[in-house]
């Protein structure tokens, strides 16, 4: 819970109020009980000007920036991809037509239209490469020139800075120089169609859609349509190309195959004619008998071939021994590995014994015959295993030299013609092999020949572009109300930034909050003519029943109520700063008091030793005696005091910068004239200096009954004000802060609900406005605010 303040009920009760809340409320609760969402439109409703005004920024900028721009139309073909497999025949997959149901075959077909290569042929179809809106050789426009050094800069300021500096001969600069410019246009406008060029599927279907942007309406349509014609081209002649490497490739083939083909036939025919074979039964089973011996005889010499081998490798192992554990008959000989593991053990022993023992150790003597033992045992096995071997291969050898001599005896007995057959069927299996070949490719390439005179592309143009009329980009609505919104975006973070960075005092609530002093009043904003406070102490006097009038009434009605006993009869009137408005407010107080009420007897001192505003304020043009004179001695009290006659209020003027003020403050001569001028008035108002300013504001607090701290609406810094209000509450405690000079029209947007709320919304409550100045709002029923005062007023710590 916040700080409270202190309040008497009618004098004889004391009641506690929350600091912020209003004072004159029966309830005492806060007034400020609207919702976020209301606060949010409040504020947006207050900075309407900065938000529509940035909005309105916005636009210019983004009109700007659009007359700048080249106006681009757009133009769009289709293509539609055939989803039927246009095949004459089974042609392989170099020469297949595009498959339509892969949608990863579509994307690359997506690809290859926007595809350097593609996009190049179109650009020298069509001759871009010497048209200024695509080889770059038009003038930038403004815009684009202003932001070109920033563009550059941007993109290889900081590479060419850190990039080391290449040094090239002047001969191979000159050679590269020419290089870049002959092919510079070409790039420049393939890159210009490619960045300009949007390919995509139509929704679901396999429509491609090629559209393309440019200055000129009639261009973008010839490129769009030249786009899908070059496609289309590109597949035939891809086909083609395809078609052609294959059937040149059959056709040396072919050549080679013929030649082959001619040759086995001849030796056929010639082997018939030279041997007189016309063929037999027993020729065909003396060559099937022949042929099984043939098999044996292999399988026997594979045999010896492989024991051989065996053997080689057992023999070279055994001069390693290291080899003999990848050797199958050594890994697979249980006596082996049971020899392999005694020898692990016995050097895994000695290496122990030797760290224990010396070399002559007789255990470890002992472990070193058991490991020689072991060995011994090892070879002598091995030499077993390779005997063994050594005995097989001896008996494939065997075999071998018997199923030779067999086959050629049956070769011997076979006789002359079944010898003869067996060549015949060789060569007649030799030339029927290149026969089939050569069919075989000859279909092919007879096949290939005719498909080349009926290709044709996997797509076909389903519609082709016409030139627009309307521009397509920049899109002037669109872009102009992006932009407002965006500038109206910025517009509220500013105007929400202007809030929160806002140390300034705009309501009553949030001076209480700050200060921990309750606020008497808040005075409207009355303006006179420039330079002329007197104007505006006649305009106070004069209209009674002003909302700035009765402002003044409550305050010194909260003043009188703040202590019934013993009433406030010396009234001191300061600030935080000059230019707050207190030596007015003094005035007009003092004026309004006297001439509401004939009897009651008001004088105004002017205790601002330094500025002395007070005769200015009052619209005097001689000061009469001086408040320093008459401490002095120099003149008596009646040749000091002088009447205004307007209001008829009494006064002391002050004479500026008078001498030791704070000693002439501080004087018994002071305390004993303050003590004269109370016998004789019902109250003196004392205009005392700034409180930030000068240390005499302190000084006339202590000498006042109450002190009234004067702000500046929407002017005075928060700071300035709680360090003012510490300052005076250091030496009184009996304060009350008037809010003054508050812009009624620009206080009515924040709807806080306190006293400037209701003068600004029954304003007509009192009376008309002054004449020859700028309206003011009025106030709330002062008759009802009094009615409340007589039940909770606040009282000063």
């Amino acid at each position: 819970m916040g700080p409270l303040h202190k309040i008497d009920h009618m004098g004889d009760e004391e009641l506690l109020v929350p600091v912020g809340a209003d004072p004159f409320s029966p309830t005492g609760s806060s007034t400020d009980s609207a919702n976020e969402l209301w606060e949010w439109l409040r504020l947006l409703n207050r900075r309407k000007t900065l938000i529509i005004g940035a909005g309105l920024v916005a636009v210019a900028i983004m009109a700007l920036i659009i007359a700048q721009q080249t106006p681009l139309y757009k133009a769009s073909s289709r293509i539609m991809l055939d989803t039927r497999t246009f095949k004459v025949i089974n042609s392989e997959a170099a020469l297949s037509g595009v498959d339509t149901l892969n949608l990863g075959a579509i994307q690359s077909e997506l690809e290859v239209i926007q595809s350097e290569f593609l996009i190049g042929r179109v650009v020298d179809r069509l001759g871009l490469a010497s048209n200024p809106d695509f080889n770059g050789s038009r003038p930038p426009g403004f815009l684009d020139a202003t932001m070109a050094p920033i563009r550059e800069l941007w993109q290889s300021g900081i590479s060419s800075l850190l990039a080391p500096v290449r040094r090239t001969a002047p001969a191979a600069q000159s050679r590269q120089a020419r290089a870049d410019e002959s092919d510079l246009a070409r790039r420049a406008a393939i890159g210009t169609v490619a960045s300009h060029l949007t390919v995509s599927l139509l929704g679901r279907t396999f429509v491609i859609v090629v559209t393309v942007e440019s200055p000129d309406g009639t261009m973008s349509a010839r490129i769009a349509n030249a786009i899908a014609e070059v496609y289309l081209a590109d597949q035939v002649d891809n086909k083609n190309e395809a078609n052609r490497r294959a059937t040149e490739w059959l056709q040396e083939r072919l050549s080679e195959l013929r030649q082959n083909l001619q040759t086995a036939e001849e030796k056929v025919a010639a082997y018939r004619r030279d041997k007189g074979l016309a063929g037999s039964p027993e020729s065909v089973v003396s060559t099937q008998t022949l042929s099984d011996l043939n098999s044996k005889y292999l399988a026997a010499k594979t045999r010896r071939i492989e024991k051989e081998a065996r053997l080689v490798a057992l023999s070279k192992a055994s001069l390693n021994p290291g080899e003999l554990a990848g050797i199958a008959e050594v890994a697979s000989n249980t006596s082996l590995n049971a020899l392999r593991t005694q020898e692990l053990e016995l050097g895994r022993r000695i290496a122990e014994l030797s760290t224990q023992f010396g070399p002559n150790h007789p255990k470890l003597v002992q472990a070193r015959s058991e490991l020689a033992a072991v060995h011994a045992r090892f070879l002598q096995q091995t030499q077993n295993i390779i005997s063994g071997i050594r005995a097989e291969l001896d008996a494939a050898r065997a075999e071998e030299e018997e199923l030779k001599a067999q086959v050629e005896h049956a070769s011997a007995l076979s006789g002359t013609a079944s010898q003869y057959e067996a060549e015949l069927k060789q060569l007649e299996r030799e030339a029927q092999s290149n026969r089939t070949l050569y069919e075989s490719f000859l279909n092919r390439f007879k096949e290939l020949r005719e498909q080349q005179d009926i290709q044709r592309a996997d797509a076909r143009i389903l519609a082709y572009a016409w030139p627009s009329t309307v521009p397509s980009s920049p899109q002037y609505k669109t872009g102009l109300f992006a932009a407002f919104v965006v500038g109206c975006l910025l517009g509220m973070a500013g105007a929400i930034a202007a809030e929160k960075l806002d140390r300034v005092f705009r309501s009553a609530s949030q001076v209480e909050k700050a200060t921990g002093v309750a606020v008497l009043g808040m005075i409207p904003l009355v303006k006179g003519a420039v330079g002329q406070r007197a104007n505006i102490v006649t305009q106070v006097v004069d209209r009674t029943t002003s909302s700035a009038a009765e402002a003044m009434r409550a305050v010194f009605t909260a003043i009188s109520l703040n202590n019934l006993d013993q009433p406030a009869r010396i009234i001191a009137v300061t600030s935080s700063t000059p230019g707050e408005g207190k030596t007015t407010f003094s005035a007009a107080l003092g004026g309004l008091l006297t001439k509401m009420n004939a009897s009651r007897r008001v004088l105004l001192v002017d205790l601002d030793l330094r500025q002395a505003k007070l005769a200015v304020a009052l619209g005097l043009k001689e000061r009469g005696g001086t408040i320093d004179e008459y401490l002095m001695g120099l003149k008596t009290l009646d040749e000091c005091i002088h009447r205004h006659e307007p209001s008829g209020v009494d006064y002391i003027c002050a004479r500026a910068d008078t001498p030791n003020a704070p000693e002439v403050l501080e004087s018994h001569a002071m305390k004993a004239a303050l003590a004269t001028f109370a016998d004789r008035y019902d109250l003196v108002i004392l205009d005392s200096p700034p409180v930030m300013a000068v240390s005499d504001a302190r000084i006339v607090s202590q000498l006042a009954d109450y002190t009234i701290f004067v702000l500046h609406w929407a002017k005075t810094p928060r700071d300035v004000v709680k360090s003012a209000v510490a300052a005076l509450r250091s030496v009184t405690d009996r304060i009350g802060i008037v809010i003054n000079k508050v812009n009624l029209a620009k206080h009515a947007m924040y709807e806080y609900g306190d006293y400037g709320d209701y003068y600004s919304r029954y304003r007509g409550y009192y009376g008309a406005a002054y004449g020859g100045a700028t309206p003011t709002a009025g106030a709330a029923n002062e008759t009802s605010g009094i009615a409340k005062l007589t039940r909770i007023v606040p009282r000063m710590k």
